[in-house]
Formats: structure tokens, sequence, C-alpha cells
């Protein structure tokens, strides 16, 4: 990536930060770190779109903090992916809704999300990292992305969630990681999604299923009581796409960068094998602020208005970095070092922030402390390849291949 930095006729710092740019993937962290120090707040003559140029980076922590809860001014409406390419059949929905849609659709689905509710699978997800790992240790050396952090989220969600048998999803998981890792395959692959899940969707009306997750989506804006929501079959498709997308990439990042630092700094294993449950708790939050998997989120100006001392105009498009806020020094001192203690971990964005914060955020926290449980208590884990581990870049961000031994 080519980075330069000038000042534009709106008296804004100009840098050339591409959000899909491949060569980021192992120098995220680097390259964020030098636009954030110079211009929290910046002009990027990067893509937005497959044609459009120009859009503000937010990289700061209280700029990145302050867009994303001012959901008024700073709209996902018109899109909430850094990138946007032309697919009129897809909507992220309700990531990409306002209020009050936007609530009205949450409230239809947070049921399923609650710390109660993930309570309530605790054991079988418990149950199914132990299944995993058992799987790996009869590998050696063992691929922890291939084998765990690909396997472990959507197992998981789908088996628990949706009700689906994992084993019968290969292509599903397929679809879903190209979607991720090679956006221009979008027209190829996004089709494909939308009609596995229009099947469940349409199966879950045969069945008569309103209770669960999927029999809720199903049927949201069919019910004549139903009248404050009103959605198209398509729209209910969309819902159901973000769900199977949101249930498998993100957290599957986070385990692989998780495992990373894990097999590269013994001590911090050993470490974290000794702390209790509230320590283990504390210790996920600051491994989330760590490395921060989810790299950037999109949002459109609705009016003119200022952030960072940077004039913006309604209609521009607006990135706010949340891998970069994570790691500003204003916010988390010394934010390069992995700090189990750090008081003020959990205020990352890792999750982003606001109305549009993760839904299953919960749930992801409760599959990474498991899985971190587990594997710091082997008595060997070792990476089995030399450094620099490569890592993917995209939407989200991780390892793309972590071969370890391993020992019980």
């Amino acid at each position: 990536m080519t980075e330069r930095t000038e000042m534009t006729g709106q008296n804004a710092p100009t840098v050339h930060f591409e959000p899909l740019d491949p060569s980021l993937a192992n120098e995220y962290h680097e390259v964020s770190a030098d636009i954030r120090e110079r211009c929290p707040v910046a002009w990027s003559t990067g893509h937005w779109s497959e044609r459009d140029t120009g859009f503000w980076l937010v990289t700061g922590f209280p700029e990145v903090n302050a867009a994303a809860l001012d959901h008024n001014r700073f709209s996902s409406q018109q899109g909430a992916t850094p990138v946007q390419y032309d697919l009129d059949m897809l909507r992220l929905i309700p990531l990409e809704n306002d209020p009050p849609l936007h609530k009205r659709l949450r409230l239809k689905l947070n049921p399923f999300f609650t710390p109660n509710a993930v309570n309530g699978v605790e054991q079988d997800v418990a149950r199914i990292v132990d299944e995993i790992l058992a799987d790996c240790l009869i590998q050696d050396p063992c691929d922890l992305i291939g084998s765990f952090a690909t396997v472990l989220p959507p197992r998981a969600f789908f088996e628990l969630f949706l009700n689906q048998d994992p084993k019968d999803l290969g292509h599903v998981f397929e679809l879903v990681d190209a979607m991720q890792t090679q956006p221009e395959r979008a027209l190829e692959v996004v089709p494909q999604i939308l009609g596995w899940c229009s099947g469940l969707l349409e199966t879950a009306r045969a069945e008569g299923r309103r209770d669960d997750l999927i029999g809720t989506i199903a049927h949201a804006g069919l019910d004549d009581a139903d009248d404050e929501v009103r959605m198209t079959e398509p729209e209910r498709i969309q819902m159901m796409y973000l769900m199977v997308v949101a249930g498998i990439d993100t957290t599957q990042s986070a385990l692989g960068s998780i495992f990373h630092e894990l097999a590269r700094d013994p001590d911090l294993r050993k470490r974290i094998a000794t702390l209790d449950d509230d320590g283990l708790v504390q210790a996920v939050e600051e491994l989330l602020r760590y490395t921060s998997p989810v790299t950037l989120a999109g949002r459109t100006v609705t009016e003119d208005l200022e952030l960072g001392g940077c004039p913006m105009t309604k209609g521009d498009r607006v990135n706010v970095n949340w891998t970069s806020a994570n790691r500003d020094p204003k916010t988390f001192p010394e934010p390069t070092n992995i700090d189990l203690s750090r008081a003020n971990a959990k205020r990352h964005l890792a999750f982003g922030a606001g109305i549009h914060a993760c839904l299953g955020k919960d749930l992801a926290r409760r599959e990474i402390r498991l899985a971190v449980r587990a594997v710091s208590r082997l008595r060997r884990f070792d990476l089995a390849a030399p450094e620099p581990i490569p890592y993917r870049s995209g939407f989200t961000r991780g390892p793309l291949r972590l071969p370890v031994h391993l020992e019980r």
C-alpha cells in the first residue's frame, strides 16, 4: 500500500488507504497507527465501492466511538460494510436499518442472544470445544485455523441456534468464507447463500415453527398483529443471511488471532491457565481489544458536521477503523502490550458500539472463553511454522493458517 499525507481544499489531511488491500494483512496495525498518530480523522482517496473513491477514515478511539454512537448523523442505512458492491439482492438487515425499524427488528432477535440464553447452551458449547480439541490432538502438526477456529463458531451456532447439522453444510461455510475473504466474488457467491437461506425460511413455515430463531425470522412481518414490522420475503431472506454470516466469520477470526498470540507467547498462556473465572473474563476482553478481528465499518453522513476537527458534508462516506481505535494510546496506554489486568479493556470496540453493536457478542465471548481455557491447559501449544504467520485481511482479519504442536 502506498500512503501519503497532504492537505485537501477542506483543510483536512489526506491519505491513500484501500480497505481491502491484501498487503495490509500483516501490517494492518502499523499502517493504522501511522495514520492515527498524524491524523485520527483523514480523507482517504481509496475505494469505498468498486467504482467510487474518497471517504473519511476515522482511526482514533474518541472519534470512532463518537461516530459509532451517533447513529442519526452517521447512518448505516446506505451500507455498513467498508466497501460497497452492486448487489441489489442483498441488504444486511437489521445492520443496515436505522431506527425505528432497526429497534423493532432487534427486539425480535435479542431474546436468542441474551446472556441467559447463552448460559443455557454453555455446556453444549463446552462439549463441542472438547470434541474439536480431541480431533486436533491427533494431528501433528495441527492447523488450528482449519481444524478449530473455523469449526467451533459455525458448529456451535448452526447446531445450537439454527438446529442444523454442520456436517451437511460444508459448502455453505465455504461460500461464507469466500464472501468475507474474496468479496470480488460477491455476484457469484451471495445468490447461493441467499438461496440456502430462503430454503431455511420456507421449511420453518411449512413445519409451523415460530419460536426458534429461523421461525421468528420466517414469520417476521407476516402476522396481522405485527403491524410495526412490514417485511418482504427478500428482506426476511436478507435478515437470515446476516445471521448466517455473523454466526461464522467474526468469531473464527478472533479465535485464530488469539490462538496465534497464545502459541507465540508461552508465558501468556501459562498466566491465563492460572486465572480464575473472573480473571479469564477480563483476559478475553483484553485479547479481543488486542486482536480486534473486525477491521472497519461503513457509515454515511446525514448532515453537514465536524468530527475530529474535519468538516464532513452530507452524503460523505465514512469508514470507522475498529482495529485502530482499539490500539489508540490515548485510551489504552501501551496498547501494543497484552495486559491481562487492564482496567478499561472492556471499553474495546471489537464488537462495535451503539445500536449496531454485534448481536451475538455474548455468544462470541463465551465461545472464546471456553476455547482459551481449554487450550491454555495443554502441556504443549507451540508454533510449528516460522513467523511471520500469514494473515488475511478483508472485512475481518485473522491468520490464514496456524500450524501448532499440541500435547495434553
